[in-house]
């Protein structure tokens, strides 16, 4: 959502209009979807449609054979689709169809060579930081366009290696202090849960600056959204403030609605066990 946000930002005195299309299913309605946009603010700063009858994706996705979301259609000036693929992966295709370079028959295998380069970062990120650290070096001088918005990816990448604690920490401060100067609550959120997922394999979880995105972010949505109240209990949890995180995701649960409650509610469990064993120790 940033990104598509910074895209239509970008290009909005060139014709270029984003639309984000989604459609009613048993667990999606109009009113669900005027409220997330609603609640999104700027981080949604595009055009959001609602296809009631899916004839839309029928006449897109189905007729591309595409199943994965999000898919992007880049549709030029004559209606002509100039480019499908993820749209991470947007903006070289659309700053060459605004100035008129597109190549309608090497375009499509060009973005391929880009994205399997893409991926291969993201693939060596986690088991081998700092190949993909030599890998996202090269791909930013080779495709300085491709390039935009992986900052937090060379963030996470730099947080796995020691070497890099400086330059992590110079980088993953410039993304938050963007972040709130953009009043980003998702933006922040995805910041800071990325340093303290349990799952994540991090030399340095820079706690201190994983609690800025976190704070702001609540305070951005008003202590009221489940997830980053999570987020914010579970740096707390990290820090040691047992008390601290199990009386925030209290909240966080009371709060939460749908699937989500009874992960939030394990998270839950978790803090009220580890300060049980404090205790008794």
């Amino acid at each position: 959502m940033p990104h598509l946000s910074q895209l239509q930002r970008d290009y909005k005195d060139k014709d270029v209009t984003v639309i984000a299309m989604t459609r009613r299913d048993p667990n999606n309605s109009l009113q669900q979807v005027k409220q997330m946009v609603e609640d999104k603010g700027d981080g949604m700063d595009y055009t959001v449609a609602f296809d009631q009858e899916s004839t839309t994706y029928a006449n897109f996705m189905d007729a591309a054979k595409k199943r994965g979301i999000p898919t992007c259609f880049l549709v030029d000036k004559s209606s002509k689709i100039a480019w499908i693929g993820h749209p991470a992966n947007a903006d070289i295709p659309i700053a060459k169809v605004v100035e008129g370079s597109w190549d309608y028959e090497k375009g499509p295998a060009m973005m391929q060579a880009i994205n399997k380069a893409r991926m291969a970062i993201y693939t060596a990120s986690a088991p081998e930081p700092q190949k993909a650290l030599e890998l996202l070096v090269k791909f930013k001088a080779d495709y300085p366009l491709a390039a935009r918005g992986m900052d937090e990816l060379h963030f996470s990448i730099l947080a796995r290696l020691p070497a890099h604690k400086v330059e992590a920490a110079k980088l993953g401060r410039k993304l938050v202090d963007e972040a709130i100067a953009a009043e980003n609550p998702m933006a922040l959120n995805s910041f800071a849960w990325n340093l303290v997922d349990p799952e994540a394999s991090l030399e340095n979880r820079f706690l201190d600056l994983a609690m800025l995105a976190a704070d702001k972010a609540n305070e951005f949505t008003d202590e009221k959204d489940g997830a980053i109240l999570d987020t914010v209990a579970r740096v707390y949890f990290w820090k040691g403030n047992l008390k601290k995180a199990i009386e925030i995701q209290r909240r966080a649960v009371e709060t939460a609605i749908g699937p989500m409650k009874p992960q939030l509610r394990k998270a839950l469990e978790e803090y009220e066990k580890a300060l049980g064993k404090k205790r008794a120790s």
